[in-house]
C-alpha cells in the first residue's frame, strides 16, 4: 500500500479543476512525471470516489519518483510535503503560489528544462535538481547549452542515475577555471575523455586491471598538453617503469620530468637521452671496477658526477679509468677519482699521456723536496758524535771501576 496520502480540502468540487495557471506558469517546465504525479494527486484531492488506485499503483512508479515528483512542486509552491512518520502532500492554491514564486525564472528556463528531459530520458528531475541547474546559470555565468553539456558528460561518465551532487561539483570546478561557453566546457571534456583513455592504456600495459584515478588522469593530461608529450614518447618512458617492481603513474612522472627539464620531448630525442644515460651508467661502472669498488651499486649522485666530466668537461673515459686506478688505494677512492681529475681539468689535461707526465712531475718535485729537506736538517748530535778510544788506564784515571782484572 502506498505511504502517500493527500489532504482532502472540503471547499474544494468533486470535479477536476485545472487552473490556468498551472498550464501556463508551471507545466511547460515541468518534468512529464511531475505533471503526472500532481494531475492525478489533484484528482484523488477533489473526488469523492474511495476506490480510486494510490499514485504508484496508477501511474507505475516508484514511492522515491512520486516523492521526488512532489518535491518540484514544493519548490515551485504548489504544494507542501508533511513529513508525520507517512509522506502527506497538501495541496495549496495555485493563483496564490504564482504569485509568490518567481514565475519569471521558470518561464526563462522552459526550454532549458525540455532539452535537459530529451538527455535524461525517463529521468525526472526534482525541484531541488532543477534549481542547483538553474544556479549554474544565473551564478555561476554558465551559458544554457554549457550547463546541459554538463549534464549530458555526467551521464555518459556515471550513467542516467548519476547524483545532482556529482554534477554540481562538475559545474563548480569548471566555474574555478572560468570554463562558461559550450565550446569551453565541450573542449574541457574531451581533453579529459582523451586523458582518462590514454591513462587507461597505461595502466593496461602494466597489466593493472582497472580504471584510472582523477590524478592519474590528470597526470597523462599534463604531460600531453602542457609538456607535449605524446604517446610514442611516453611509451617509451614507460619501458623504464616496466622494470621496477611496482610500476606507478608518480615514477613515470618523475621519468618524463627528467626528459622534459632536458629538453627532450620527441621519440627521438629520448631515444637519444636514453642511450647517453645507458653509456653513463656504464662509464660509472667502468669507474667502480678501477677504483676496486667493483661489489657496489653505482648511485645516482656518482652518475651525475660522471655525467659532468663526459658532457661538460668533455673528459675522455679512459681518463677518468686512469684515475680510478690512481685513486684505488684511497680510503675514499671516488672522492679521490674526483680530486684528481679536477686538477687536470684545471690543468688543461685531455690525453693519458699527458696525464702521466702530469702525475711524474707531481711525484718527482716531491722527492727532490723530501732529498732537499732532508740535507737541511741540522745533524744530531748523538747520533754524529765520534766516539773517543779509552785505554784501561785512563779509564782507571778518571775513577771508572770496572774490576782489576779489566785493567789487567
Amino acid at each position: 500500500m502506498s505511504d502517500f496520502s493527500i489532504t482532502r480540502e472540503p471547499r474544494l468540487l468533486t470535479v477536476t479543476n485545472i487552473d490556468n495557471a498551472f498550464i501556463i506558469e508551471f507545466m511547460p517546465a515541468a518534468p512529464g512525471d511531475a505533471v503526472k504525479v500532481y494531475l492525478y494527486g489533484l484528482m484523488l484531492v477533489t473526488s469523492p470516489s474511495e476506490d480510486a488506485a494510490d499514485i504508484e499503483t496508477a501511474l507505475g512508479m516508484t514511492a522515491e519518483a512520486v516523492l521526488d515528483a512532489y518535491r518540484f512542486w514544493e519548490k515551485q509552491g504548489l504544494v507542501r510535503i508533511i513529513d508525520s512518520g507517512k509522506i502527506n502532500v497538501q495541496y495549496l492554491d495555485v493563483r496564490t503560489s504564482a504569485k509568490t514564486v518567481n514565475v519569471g525564472t521558470t518561464g526563462r528556463h522552459t526550454e532549458l528544462v525540455a532539452r535537459l528531459q530529451l538527455i535524461l530520458g525517463t529521468r525526472n528531475l526534482c525541484g531541488a535538481e532543477l534549481q542547483k541547474i538553474y544556479d549554474w546559470i544565473d551564478i555561476f555565468g554558465f551559458e544554457p547549452d554549457a550547463a546541459i553539456e554538463i549534464v549530458r558528460h555526467c551521464i555518459e561518465i556515471k550513467g542516467s542515475r548519476v547524483n545532482i551532487n556529482y554534477m554540481d561539483a562538475v559545474a563548480k570546478r569548471l566555474a574555478a577555471e572560468r570554463y562558461l561557453s559550450f565550446e569551453q566546457v565541450h573542449e574541457c571534456f574531451i581533453i579529459e575523455l582523451e586523458s582518462a583513455s590514454g591513462a587507461a592504456k597505461i595502466l593496461k600495459r602494466w597489466r593493472i586491471s582497472r580504471r584510472p584515478t582523477e590524478d592519474e588522469s590528470e597526470l597523462y593530461r599534463k604531460w600531453t598538453r602542457d609538456w607535449g608529450f605524446n604517446d610514442e614518447a611516453i611509451d617509451l618512458a614507460c619501458k623504464d617503469v616496466v622494470a621496477s617492481d611496482r610500476p606507478s603513474f608518480k615514477y613515470l612522472d618523475a621519468i618524463l620530468s627528467g626528459y622534459q627539464e632536458n629538453g627532450n620531448i620527441s621519440p627521438e630525442k629520448m631515444q637519444q637521452l636514453s642511450r647517453e644515460q645507458d653509456m653513463i651508467a656504464e662509464i660509472t661502472r667502468r669507474i667502480y671496477v678501477n677504483a676496486g669498488l667493483a661489489n657496489r651499486s653505482t648511485t645516482a649522485a656518482h652518475r651525475q658526477q660522471v655525467e659532468l666530466w663526459y658532457k661538460d668537461w668533455c673528459m675522455d673515459p679512459e681518463l677518468m679509468f686512469y684515475a680510478a686506478e690512481l685513486a684505488a688505494k684511497a680510503v675514499h677512492p671516488f672522492s679521490e677519482t674526483k680530486k684528481i681529475l679536477a686538477a687536470w681539468h684545471q690543468a688543461g689535461i685531455s690525453t693519458i699521456s699527458a696525464a702521466k707526465e702530469f702525475v711524474d712531475k707531481q711525484q718527482s718535485p716531491r722527492s727532490e723536496a723530501l732529498r732537499s729537506e732532508s740535507s737541511r736538517k741540522k745533524p744530531n748530535r748523538a747520533l754524529g758524535y765520534r766516539q773517543h778510544q779509552y785505554t784501561a788506564e785512563q779509564l782507571k784515571e778518571l775513577g771508572i771501576d770496572l774490576g782489576e782484572d779489566v785493567y789487567k
